[in-house]
């Protein structure tokens, strides 16, 4: 099974988008006959788990995973034919007291996935914007780290906040992390901002900048409206287009 976090520090820049989008395409694409995809929610605000299915306080979560109150197999939810998802809940805004007091706490998550590695292909990570616990668990458990970047100044040159954050979890840790690949979203090539910041990006990180680009559009907003990805909802729209050159690039460049 490859893990992959999609990881930053800004929220509002489209990792909850991409882990959908690019989800249902590796479902869709590539994985073998029996095997499926996990969508793991690692945020407390829940959008992935919004995105997807029905809120419920009650059911069980990444929270209760962490805490050893269940199973993770007793945590999951079949979201589509190849996909499940493990939610996430405002119970993980009262996690860290609890963590903090158990040994070899930043590798929890790492260890519940070993138990169903045969099960799943592909396990991708909704990061929290926060850095926490729980975040340092999503990191120390990938074998990948993509970082989508909105493409304005705050968001682009936030980015080395990230490399120094993952220096920090590698020493803190005794791992060795690191950016795998970047991508742009929310893009408006009409903005000459934008335009620039998509530049220095590539510029900046060579051949771990994808050159697509997620451009703005209002498809991805309205999708999760409806519980849906956007090759469900608007498969011809441009968010659609854009997702999928998105797929098949990363697949090329060997990031699945």
């Amino acid at each position: 099974m490859k893990t992959i976090a999609f990881f930053n520090l800004k929220g509002g820049c489209g990792k909850t988008t991409s882990v959908i989008n690019l989800g249902y395409l590796l479902a869709e694409h590539k994985v073998s006959d029996g095997q499926k995809v996990l969508l793991i929610d690692g945020d407390m605000q829940a959008n992935l788990t919004n995105s997807l299915t029905d809120y419920d306080i009650q059911r069980r979560s990444l929270y209760h995973l962490l805490v050893s109150e269940a199973k993770l197999s007793e945590c999951l939810i079949p979201v589509r034919k190849n996909i499940d998802l493990l939610p996430s809940s405002l119970l993980l805004a009262t996690i860290e007291p609890r963590l903090n007091k158990i040994e070899d706490h930043g590798t929890l998550l790492k260890r519940a996935l070993s138990t169903v590695k045969d099960q799943y292909e592909y396990c991708l990570i909704d990061c929290s914007p926060s850095f926490n616990t729980v975040t340092i668990n999503a990191l120390a458990a990938s074998d990948a780290i993509f970082i989508p970047v909105q493409t304005e100044f705050y968001a682009v040159d936030g980015v080395h906040l990230l490399n120094e954050t993952l220096a920090w979890v590698n020493k803190e840790y005794r791992l060795k992390k690191e950016i795998t690949l970047l991508f742009a979203t929310i893009h408006d090539r009409r903005n000459n901002i934008d335009k620039i910041q998509y530049e220095q990006l590539k510029e900046k990180y060579g051949s771990q900048f994808m050159h697509t680009a997620i451009s703005k559009n209002i498809a991805l907003v309205e999708a999760p409206i409806f519980k849906e990805s956007i090759f469900e909802y608007r498969p011809r729209s441009k968010g659609a287009q854009d997702y999928q050159k998105l797929f098949e690039e990363i697949d090329h460049w060997g990031g699945f």
